[in-house]
């Protein structure tokens, strides 16, 4: 791959997405906004009527989920438009009026919960029972009764829907800052040749055998962290207090009960996973110790962590590749499984490379009626075809779910789509260890497991506690200023990687380059993710057919149940602790594998 960062427009077509599945201009996107305005105006003519009759709050509810339907189209575009390349303005325009148009929609649908919740007891009953087509929402009456005392009025609901863009510009701000304005410079490497650093290219140098690259990166991305970190401890204020505020408007007693009731999990999961990642950080310790060993390190880094233990060729898979491989690894999910997957891979649902101003990392997003989308940036490495399988994960739970449910049942929770992404990367490690019988690579492999454990449970669980910590400061009346959020990153960063690690002051900053600290409790369904997605992949490669059965069921639900029902039903049961104390110990073993090489 060249050096140079490439404008978009300079990327191979065939290699990005296609927005014209969505709207085949920006014109006609255009359009659907004045079209939604005007339906979610009409909308008005269901308030105070929802009650009366079964056949009214039928149509109510199917009007909504056609907005919301017509809605997920729209904004995903101007998403994309704007994700694609964040430097044109045009598309920072489009995600500003799109988030408008939601809280436009947001503001004329708010009565509808509160108006559902202020009906006699009974009277849904009632409904339910003369209407029989309103079975297909009983979900949504069982999640509103269990909300029953959280919700607000029609006004004030109307009001915190119209406020939603202003809340959310905490996040705007902060990923404009990150994206679009930090200029991360170049680094060198051992033969002084001058590389580029961006969030793209970020990950592939960390894991670079050359330990001047490595550091080169590590410090240069955290640089312009730590110049701006009191603009960046300022948004996650902000970003924070929302949250905080918010749950006390909805008489929440913490911003982590609104935020877990709102998923319809209870808290107790969330200090299980602490609890349990704490009483399994021993192993992480030696985990650490083992690679400063196994490198020949007197002195072991953040940059240390992660480049390969053994000296394999420089192995360069061409996207073809890589999607032949991951192709490979899913055919224990069956063949229809394997088609829709040939849809993905071939029909450009995914936008590939990288360019300059594309927003960093990786994400799937359904849209319902059309089909997924996926951005990353492909680099021809190991782990950017792990991205691959864990965002085709996503992609095809948004497929089968969308096949299988309504709009409404269809949008699965964060905390099942993690499971589905997950999986896959556990299929396609188990897939390269058998493929191979050369030792070196098996033990690269297997040390590749124990760095997704670090990754996605042991880090994901650090970034939990650390906003765990953030929310009860606030809750408690403090300020997040950059020297608190500094030091406390800094504790918890020598808790849990132990005292065979020296910690960088760069690094002590990284708390402002994570973008998932404002989206409200969202990491620590990662590392509960990793756990369940490694016990299903277990029953499929060991059982085959019923359990890659069980799991396309599990896929299909979508969001119609609650999320630990659905996930019961596929055979993994996250109420329990001994299910997380049993995926932990996984890792344990995995360390002993690679202490005995």
């Amino acid at each position: 791959m060249s050096d140079a960062i490439r404008t978009r427009s300079e990327q191979d077509p065939s290699l990005q997405w296609n927005l014209q599945d969505l709207y085949p201009t920006r014109a006609a996107w255009q359009e659907a906004l004045s079209e939604l305005t005007e339906e979610a105006k009409a909308f008005e003519q269901f308030r105070g009527k929802l009650g009366e009759d079964g056949g009214t709050l039928l149509r109510a509810l199917q009007a909504e989920d056609r907005i919301g339907s017509r809605l997920e189209r729209f904004y995903a575009y101007a998403m994309f438009s704007h994700d694609q390349d964040t430097q044109d303005p045009q598309g920072t325009e489009m995600v500003s009026q799109a988030q408008m148009l939601a809280a436009q929609v947001g503001e004329a649908t708010a009565f509808v919960v509160p108006e559902l919740v202020a009906l006699p007891e009974g009277r849904i009953a009632e409904l339910l029972a003369a209407t029989p087509a309103l079975g297909a929402y009983d979900h949504t009456f069982r999640r509103i009764e269990r909300m029953r005392k959280h919700v607000l009025g029609p006004d004030e609901e109307a009001l915190l829907a119209a406020f939603s863009p202003v809340l959310q510009g905490a996040d705007t701000v902060a990923g404009q800052l990150s994206n679009a304005d930090l200029d991360f410079g170049e680094i060198e490497d051992a033969d002084g040749n001058r590389l580029p650093l961006s969030h793209g290219r970020y990950g592939q140098y960390v894991m670079s055998p050359d330990r001047k690259v490595r550091m080169g990166a590590y410090l240069g991305i955290h640089a312009p962290y730590a110049q701006h970190r009191h603009t960046f401890a300022a948004t996650l204020d902000q970003q924070i207090r929302t949250e905080v505020t918010e749950a006390r408007v909805r008489r929440y007693p913490s911003a982590l009960e609104a935020a877990l009731d709102a998923r319809a999990l209870p808290t107790a999961l969330y200090q299980n996973l602490l609890d349990e990642v704490h009483a399994a950080l021993p192993d992480l310790h030696r985990y650490i110790a083992w690679r400063k060993r196994r490198l020949g390190l007197e002195r072991f880094h953040f940059y240390d962590i992660y480049p390969p233990i053994v000296a394999l060729p420089d192995e360069q898979r061409s996207w073809q590749e890589a999607c032949a491989d991951v192709s490979r690894a899913l055919r224990p999910l069956g063949g229809g499984y394997g088609e829709r997957l040939q849809r993905i891979l071939t029909q450009r649902y995914v936008d590939v490379l990288e360019n300059r101003g594309k927003r960093s990392g990786a994400y799937s997003m359904g849209v319902y009626d059309v089909h997924p989308y996926i951005l990353m940036t492909y680099t021809g490495t190991r782990e950017s075809m792990f991205t691959l399988a864990h965002e085709a994960g996503h992609a095809m739970h948004s497929i089968l779910a969308s096949e299988a449910q309504s709009y409404r049942g269809a949008r699965y929770p964060i905390f099942l789509a993690e499971i589905a992404s997950t999986c896959n990367e556990h299929l396609l490690l188990d897939a390269l260890i058998r493929g191979t019988e050369n030792p070196d690579v098996r033990l690269d492999l297997r040390d590749d497991l124990a760095q997704k454990f670090l990754a996605t449970v042991f880090r994901q669980a650090m970034f939990a506690e650390f906003e765990l910590a953030m929310h009860e400061r606030v809750e408690q009346g403090g300020a997040l200023t950059a020297e608190y959020l500094q030091d406390t990153y800094q504790d918890l960063l020598l808790r849990y990687y132990g005292p065979d690690l020296e910690i960088d002051e760069v690094g002590t900053y990284e708390w402002a380059r994570i973008p998932h600290f404002y989206m409200g409790y969202y990491v620590f369904q990662y590392a509960t993710g990793f756990i369940a997605a490694a016990a299903l992949s277990h029953e499929i490669l060991e059982h085959g057919a019923p359990a890659a059965e069980r799991y396309l069921a599990f896929l299909a639900a979508g969001g119609s149940d609650d999320p630990l029902p659905i996930l019961a039903r596929a055979g993994v049961d996250l109420s329990q602790r001994a299910a997380l104390h049993e995926g932990l110990d996984n890792f344990s073993r995995v360390v002993r594998e690679l202490e005995e090489n």
